[in-house]
């Protein structure tokens, strides 16, 4: 591996954290097409190695899930619906997702002939049981939160709610859409189907929910997947076996999946993942650390890559508003985002193959623009006077906390930044955590600045959960808000956009949030992440995952980085 070109300040790459729910991502590419594989071969073990371990494994409302968290997730738990490579979304466990004439009301059929491996059928009642479960937890409430909701008292609380679900017969229900939850406000919601391409989508057996309800053990899962759960042991490794009864098969007719067991491993610096794959302990990763992604691009003879470059998320500095700091004034934010030098982050973190960010909104989404009112190029002189005007009217110097996660390039980064904001008069303390206990500190709110990535896809309604004040929550209580980001600016072109029914209006009100952003500086952009998912040579089938009405699922979709493994499979002769 070739060592990163420092020119100022040691580089770094960012850090790897997405908790994406709703973000969707297009075809990797690079990808070799399917037809000039040959034909898939039955069995053998695959190892993956990915750079972070879940909170609160497995069940989909608990789960707080990064994209390795949904890469083996999405092993032994099957979707309600995917994203295709078309970007459109295509039925899985559904048969059908059909909306009414104003998209008030969503009929969702589930597919006949489905069991989860633990023997319990597949049915209406198992899905809604799985819907009103994953709603109720915090992670997945801001997701459903203008799906109509009706009181469900219960011993422990007597104002609980529960989604409004009418169900018609065995296999197919109704839900409402209700303006924050409010039956009385229908609400239309067009891209409704995207939110099931999300964690709330996956699918567990209701006798595997109702044992953990009761205290059972929660990383035993169970679900209609491709593969079944041998064993787990957290920050090691997951082993998933073959599931011999998998409802699905290829075009030709074969029964997924290829391989017989794939063992996912915990590396958290890309780096050391890297080293493991060249050395052969490890046969694929995915990093979004720009250096190892450079490095396998000259290595492409021993070791293919599929890269993806659209609809990815943006590194960037997250951004706590509602904390009292000096964050709190758009003088500081502005000025601290105004002091970074993208070129150079670009040029010697991002080893040259990134583009700098003015926003979180990367190529290729709604709402991405060239011009947003925010200048990438750095500009000390205006960043100080910004500075020195807040510490002259307050009295107080800017001193800042940065967080990041465990690896040397992250710890190089945070230097990096040190070093830019000291320039402008400002000073920087940072620390590293583990990336599980990372999210949690998002979460929850303790933080003044994280180094982040998220926010990648391709319509605006899927960051609604990421930046509306109703996912916010206050200082201590779990917020997918995580900036607690309160404007209503922003509020009012989110809710347009959501019950939009056509493009251009959906499109309009992408970019007016994007300009509001970048006007009060309530993020620090950086770069739009490149991803890589370098393998070894006898590793196959990426971009072959059929969907049962035929079209093909879309390896990164959902969450930049991962792919589907029901139809990898390892060629001996390559």
């Amino acid at each position: 591996m070739r060592s990163v070109v420092t020119r100022r300040r040691a580089g770094a790459a960012i850090a790897t954290v997405t908790v994406a729910l709703v973000s969707v991502a297009g075809p990797a590419r690079g990808t070799t097409p399917p037809a000039a594989e040959g034909d898939p071969v039955m069995g053998g073990t695959l190892v993956v190695a990915g750079d972070a371990e879940v909170t609160n494994p497995w069940t989909p409302k608990a789960m707080q899930c990064d994209s390795y968290c949904q890469q083996r997730a999405r092993t032994f738990y099957d979707p309600l619906v995917v994203i295709g490579q078309d970007e459109k979304v295509h039925p899985f466990l559904a048969e059908s997702v059909t909306p009414n004439a104003d998209f008030t009301q969503w009929t969702i059929k589930i597919r006949s002939g489905i069991t989860f491996t633990d023997g319990t059928p597949l049915n209406a009642d198992a899905v809604i049981r799985n819907l009103q479960d994953a709603s109720s937890g915090f992670l997945l409430r801001a997701v459903v939160g203008d799906l109509a909701k009706v009181p469900a008292p219960t011993a422990a609380d007597a104002n609980a709610t529960a989604l409004k679900v009418d169900k018609l017969d065995d296999m197919t229900f109704v839900l409402y859409t209700g303006k924050g939850g409010d039956p009385a406000k229908p609400f239309p919601w067009p891209s409704f189907p995207f939110a099931l391409t999300s964690q709330l989508g996956l699918i567990a057996s209701p006798k595997y929910l109702d044992s953990v309800a009761a205290g059972g053990d929660a990383t035993k899962p169970v679900g209609t997947g491709p593969f079944m759960v041998e064993s787990y042991a957290p920050r090691a490794k997951l082993v998933v076996v073959r599931n011999p009864n998998y409802w699905l098969k290829d075009a030709a007719g074969r029964q997924l999946p290829y391989l017989d067991k794939i063992e996912f491993r915990v590396i958290e610096d890309s780096e050391t993942s890297a080293k493991a794959l060249q050395a052969g302990d490890i046969q694929v990763f995915s990093t979004s650390a720009s250096a190892v992604v450079a490095d396998f691009r000259d290595q492409a003879d021993q070791f293919p890559m599929n890269e993806q470059t659209k609809y990815v998320e943006t590194n960037y500095g997250l951004v706590n508003l509602a904390a009292d700091t000096p964050l709190k004034d758009r003088r500081v934010r502005c000025a601290l985002s105004m002091a970074v030098d993208r070129a150079e982050y670009v040029d010697t973190l991002d080893a040259g193959i990134t583009q700098p960010a003015n926003g979180l909104f990367s190529p290729g989404q709604e709402g991405n623009l060239a011009d947003n009112g925010f200048s990438t190029e750095r500009n000390v002189d205006a960043a100080k006077q910004l500075i020195d005007d807040y510490v002259k009217e307050t009295g107080k110097p800017v001193v800042i906390f940065y967080g990041t996660t465990n690896s040397a390039l992250n710890a190089q980064r945070a230097e990096l930044l040190k070093g830019w904001w000291k320039d402008i008069g400002v000073t920087m303390t940072w620390e590293q955590v583990p990336q599980d206990a990372f999210i949690t500190t998002a979460l929850l709110g303790k933080f003044q600045i994280l180094g982040w990535r998220l926010h990648g896809g391709t319509i605006v309604d899927q960051q609604y959960i990421w930046w509306h004040s109703s996912a916010s929550a206050p200082l201590g209580q779990l917020s997918l808000n995580f900036s607690r980001l309160n404007d209503p600016v922003i509020d009012e072109n989110l809710d347009k956009a959501r019950s939009a029914t056509d493009d251009a209006t959906r499109k309009a009100a992408a970019e007016a949030v994007n300009r509001q952003m970048a006007k009060e500086c309530y993020a620090i952009p950086f770069s739009f992440t490149t991803w890589g998912t370098p393998h070894v040579k006898a590793l196959k089938g990426f971009a072959t995952m059929p969907t049962p009405d035929g079209a093909m699922a879309a390896d990164g979709a959902g969450f930049a980085g991962w792919f589907w493994t029901t139809t990898l499979w390892l060629d001996p002769k390559a």
